[in-house]
């Protein structure tokens, strides 16, 4: 219940935000400064409205062992969630018919081992039985090299 109302609350402030006449940016500095107080987020926050930043707010520490801020030029690790924005962004040309889920990967990776067996779908369900991509170097081309081995 308490998941329910926390959503709704959320998708009100949005919406609020985005079909307010002016954007108010104190409301989201005062929300942001108490997210940041209580040690409940921890990135940069961007705004933008006709391809224009309107808001900009870093918050919390690039590194804290020396005491570094964050600030909007700040490049994070993001880990793990590109794979959402990726999943996302396919699924999105899988519906535009530019991909198919059955199409084999053979025609992007033409040198990779077993490339006419894997699929896209493979590849998003972590299928393809390619044990460590980041151990491989891609080229424009679509060509894979082995990475050189770092001493």
């Amino acid at each position: 219940m308490m998941k329910k109302y926390l959503f709704l609350l959320s998708c009100f402030f949005v919406s609020t935000l985005t079909n307010a006449q002016q954007f108010d940016t104190n409301k989201l500095d005062l929300y942001f400064s108490s997210l940041e107080k209580a040690n409940k987020f921890m990135g940069t926050v961007a705004v933008s409205k006709n391809e224009k930043i309107i808001y900009s707010r870093s918050i919390g520490y690039c590194n804290f062992e020396n005491n570094t801020r964050s600030n909007a030029n700040t490049k994070y690790r993001i880990g793990s969630i590109s794979k959402t924005f990726t999943a996302v962004l396919i699924m999105k040309a899988v519906e535009e018919k530019k991909l198919d889920l059955a199409q084999h990967i053979d025609k992007f990776f033409p040198s990779l081992t077993n490339a006419s067996a894997i699929t896209i779908g493979h590849l998003l369900s972590h299928r393809s039985g390619i044990h460590d991509l980041r151990m491989m170097k891609i080229t424009l081309t679509g060509a894979i090299l082995p990475k050189a081995k770092r001493k």
